[in-house]
């Protein structure tokens, strides 16, 4: 070879060497922050594992789905959703910030990894039906009252996507889309438009849920650009510890900023339009639901307290609707709920417990006012025998059929009041 060449193949090499891992770099940019779900948040307020860094349960107050009973596609963490159930028309999501937003026009690449429940040790050998999982790119967080059913116009579904059998009961699942908005938010779950229960009929399904388990999920632009402010909102997302307060964004004691700062100085919502407060908890005065144009405003309830004079005890108002009644039914379903509320209830102070219950509007108001008797009195009967509660504290009553939110299972429900010094 010519000294020249010779000269020029040694004076280039590297740079063109350093130049290729730096596109092979922004190819394979994954816009999903935590995308193996294997970072695992402590949550300061229980100082215990409850979610995936960077990730957030669509519930403000409680996080379920990340305490995994099956083995996972890659690592040992997961997601596990309940995409449809015949208990509830809700179902449950999980959300997180992307790390650049999507730029409209631009082609995106997408993949993850999904299993099912076979029972309850064993996931399934079957791919899950891609119905029932999704991708909602948006523009903001959504925090609600509880599990909740979002069906916004508009989604990215992975019906059509390639699938590739793990052989381990996992399935990869790829597919490639163009965005249609400059969306800085994603959340997973079914966004479906049918009803739970139509699902479960068409299918046959004779469980009591569908559930989906997520991994190893990537979005990785075609073009590969990088934004500036990549790592900084990976950093501010995994800074947030604090998962479970009864403020929002701006709340001194929620442990959540207003707002995270790219490094152009450009303020980025977070998060946005947010309600303040979910439904499972102590109340919150400030409490705001949203009113998102894609599926509309957040049901909203007037508070139903007991009337207090200005001389009377402070009061934390528990609304507890996954206290599941069955339709004419006052034994509780699942009574381990109330096991979440014992430092309230059992902290020094409290002077009177209020137990409200509520039916739907099914049936005559005679006899749904019995019923409400019925299950606030089986509730007081749980709280003084589970946490050893006086019952000389405790006050029960039943204020027969509700109507303040929009299903009936919602409004079989039981109110607690407590209080206090």
């Amino acid at each position: 070879m010519c000294p020249i060449y010779k000269s020029f193949f040694r004076h280039a090499a590297l740079p063109i060497f350093l130049a290729l891992l730096w596109c092979q770099r922004i190819q394979g940019q994954n816009l999903v922050p935590n995308p193996s779900f294997e970072d695992v948040n402590i949550c300061e307020e229980f100082n215990q594992p409850c979610s995936p860094s960077a990730w957030f349960f669509l519930s403000r107050k409680l996080t379920t789905g990340y305490f995994p009973l099956y083995t996972s596609a890659t690592g040992s963490r997961h997601l596990q959703l309940v995409a449809v159930s015949r208990e509830t028309v809700n179902r449950q999501y999980w959300e997180t910030m992307l790390l650049c937003p999507l730029q409209a026009g631009e082609r995106y690449a997408i993949s993850l990894k999904i299993a099912s429940p076979e029972n309850k040790t064993a996931l399934s050998t079957h791919c899950p039906n891609l119905r029932d999982i999704g991708l909602w790119f948006t523009t903001h967080f959504v925090f609600v009252q509880g599990d909740s059913l979002l069906q916004p116009r508009s989604y990215f579904s992975l019906t059509g996507a390639t699938t590739k059998d793990l052989k381990n009961g996992w399935f990869e699942i790829k597919k490639e889309f163009v965005a249609t908005a400059n969306s800085t938010t994603l959340i997973v779950g079914n966004f479906v438009r049918i009803d739970n229960n139509d699902i479960m009929a068409q299918r046959g399904w004779l469980k009591p849920t569908i559930d989906i388990l997520v991994d190893d999920l990537s979005i990785v632009p075609e073009k590969g650009s990088v934004c500036t402010n990549y790592q900084k909102i990976k950093d501010s997302l995994y800074s947030i510890t604090r998962r479970h307060s009864d403020g929002g964004p701006g709340d001194p004691d929620a442990g959540i900023p207003d707002t995270l700062q790219d490094t152009g100085g450009k303020d980025i919502p977070f998060p946005a339009q947010a309600p303040e407060h979910p439904i499972d908890s102590v109340r919150h005065p400030r409490y705001n639901p949203i009113d998102d144009p894609l599926f509309g405003p957040e049901p909203r309830r007037k508070i139903d307290a007991p009337v207090s004079s200005p001389a009377s005890p402070a009061t934390d108002t528990i609304v507890i609707h996954n206290i599941q009644f069955d339709f004419d039914k006052y034994l509780v379903q699942n009574p381990d709920t109330l096991q979440r509320y014992r430092s309230l209830l059992t902290r020094p102070g409290v002077k009177k417990i209020q137990v409200v219950g509520f039916t739907d509007d099914t049936g005559p108001a005679a006899y749904n006012l019995d019923l409400s008797k019925k299950r606030a009195f089986e509730i007081a009967r749980l709280l003084s025998s589970e946490f050893d509660i006086s019952p000389a504290l405790i006050v029960a009553e039943g204020r027969g059929i509700s109507r303040d939110y929009p299903t009936k299972d919602l409004n079989r429900r039981v109110e607690i009041y407590i209080f206090h010094e």
